[in-house]
C-alpha cells in the first residue's frame, strides 16, 4: 500500500506532524435511488430511524433539515447535524455522504460508532445495499523546519520542471488502482503542505475495516515526508 517509484525511501527519523483544518468525507451510492421515500412521503421513516440511532450523541429535531423546494432530484436531501461530533449526514435519492471536521485518531472509536450505527439502520430502512464506497481524508500541515519544497522535490524531477529555481512549491498526484495519493502546497498555511487520501472500498466493507486502512494510509503517507502522526 502507498508503494510507488519516489516512495520507497523512508527517513530514518521522523518528526510529529502538526495537523490543522482536518477533514474526512465518507460516500457511497445505494444499490437502487430511493425516490420512491420521496415520492410517497416516507421521509419520516427515515428521520425515526437515525433519531434513534444518533440519539445518543445528543440528536435534536431541530438539527434535521431538508429542501423544502428542490428543483430537480439532486436537489431532494434529508441532513442530520451531529454537533458533539462536528459531523453531519446527508442523504439524496442516489446516496449518502457523511462528513467530519477536524477528526483526530483519539475520537476515531465514536465517530466509527456514529457511521456504522447510522449507515446500518439507513440500509435498513431503504432496503438498499452502499455501493461505490468512497472516502476523502484532507488536512494540512505546519511548516516544519525543512521546507515542503525541498522533501516534494526529492518525488519529482526538479530540474527539469524548474530550470530557474524559482519554484516555491512542488505538488505530486499519485494513482493506485484503489486509491490515490495527493500532495500539495497548503492555501490556508504559509510555507504548509496539504495532503488528500482517496480511497475506494467494495460493497461490504464496514466503517470499521476502513477505518483501519485510512489510518495505515495516513501514517505511511507522512513518513515519505519524514513525518509521523503521533
Amino acid at each position: 500500500m502507498f508503494v510507488g517509484k519516489g516512495f520507497q525511501n523512508m527517513p530514518p527519523e521522523l518528526i510529529q506532524a502538526e495537523i490543522e483544518q482536518a477533514f474526512f468525507e465518507y460516500r457511497a451510492n445505494f444499490s437502487e435511488p430511493i425516490t420512491l421515500f420521496w415520492s410517497s412521503g416516507r421521509q419520516a421513516e427515515i428521520i425515526n430511524a437515525l433519531n434513534a440511532v444518533l440519539a445518543k450523541w445528543g440528536m435534536v429535531p431541530e438539527n434535521v433539515t431538508w429542501n423544502s423546494a428542490p428543483t430537480n432530484l439532486a436537489q431532494v436531501q434529508l441532513a442530520f447535524a451531529i454537533p458533539s461530533l462536528f459531523a453531519s449526514i446527508h442523504i439524496g435519492v442516489a446516496g449518502v455522504t457523511i462528513t467530519a471536521l477536524n477528526p483526530d485518531w483519539s475520537r476515531a472509536d465514536s465517530l466509527v460508532q456514529m457511521f456504522g450505527s447510522s449507515l446500518k439502520v439507513l440500509a435498513d430502512t431503504v432496503g438498499r445495499e452502499f455501493q461505490a464506497q468512497q472516502t476523502t481524508l484532507a488536512f494540512h500541515v505546519k511548516p516544519t523546519a525543512k521546507p515542503f519544497r525541498d522533501i516534494v522535490s526529492s518525488f519529482v524531477n526538479a530540474k527539469t520542471l524548474d530550470e530557474g529555481n524559482t519554484a516555491t512549491m512542488f505538488g505530486v498526484s499519485v494513482y493506485y488502482q484503489d486509491h490515490v495519493v495527493v500532495m500539495d502546497g497548503s492555501a490556508s498555511i504559509p510555507g504548509g503542505l496539504f495532503m488528500k487520501l482517496v480511497r475506494v472500498f467494495p460493497t461490504g466493507a464496514h466503517i470499521g475495516e476502513m477505518a483501519k486502512v485510512i489510518y495505515e494510509d495516513e501514517v505511511i503517507a507522512l513518513n515519505r515526508l519524514g513525518l509521523k502522526l503521533q
